[in-house]
């Protein structure tokens, strides 16, 4: 399977060459950001904002395929009102090729214990990590280390000279140990089954480059 990070928490799962397209952003919300260039035979957006929710951004390719991914919906909350600030997050539970990966949306509350075992030990767990409009960086560590997956790959957070307003993942990086994080200089992941786990925190980079 393949993991493409587009920025922001907007991603791209490829398997058996279906392409599964998640949280994309509407060009011109996100200061800073190139316009969203992407295709999909699905999409899923986890709230309806700007910087999540943009289907019309995404080409469709309506090629009547059928879908590899199974996806459990878990709602969550965008803040820690219980959405009365921010509404709610869909948070997606997401499994092919005998992997689970976990795209946590705008998610900006504590888990419950049985949402944590719904995620636990996930292959890759895709994080937001950028604080104030989501969980703190703080925050994130303590759910990655209560939901034990294999892999982080963090998002939502400030990257380059857009979403300038959230903090940069050296905030949530710094919290674990140097060998726990690895920064690729490519915005792509490839995950098997087999993969024996390499670094906890996989940081991509973004597609145009700048960190």
């Amino acid at each position: 399977m393949e993991i493409i990070w587009h920025g922001y928490a907007c991603f791209t799962l490829i398997s058996g060459g279906y392409t599964l397209l998640l949280d994309p952003y509407r060009p011109g919300t996100l200061a800073g950001f190139p316009a969203l260039d992407a295709e999909a035979d699905e999409v899923l957006c986890s709230h309806g904002h700007d910087g999540h929710g943009a289907v019309s951004a995404v080409r469709l390719r309506r090629r009547g395929a059928a879908s590899p991914f199974e996806v459990e919906d878990m709602d969550t909350y965008h803040d820690v009102m219980g959405g009365r600030l921010r509404g709610g997050n869909t948070a997606r539970i997401i499994s092919a090729e005998g992997l689970k990966i976990v795209h946590l949306g705008d998610l900006g509350c504590k888990l419950t214990d049985e949402q944590i075992e719904r995620i636990a030990e996930a292959d890759a767990l895709l994080l937001p990590v950028g604080g104030i409009l989501t969980i703190e960086p703080y925050a994130a560590y303590e759910l990655v280390r209560a939901a034990r997956p294999k892999r982080v790959i963090p998002m939502h957070y400030n990257v380059g000279g857009g979403s300038r307003r959230l903090r940069r993942v050296e905030e949530f990086t710094s919290l674990f140990a140097p060998d726990e994080v690895e920064y690729l200089d490519e915005s792509r992941l490839t995950l098997t089954a087999q993969d024996a786990p390499g670094a906890l925190v996989v940081v991509l980079s973004p597609p145009w480059g700048e960190r």
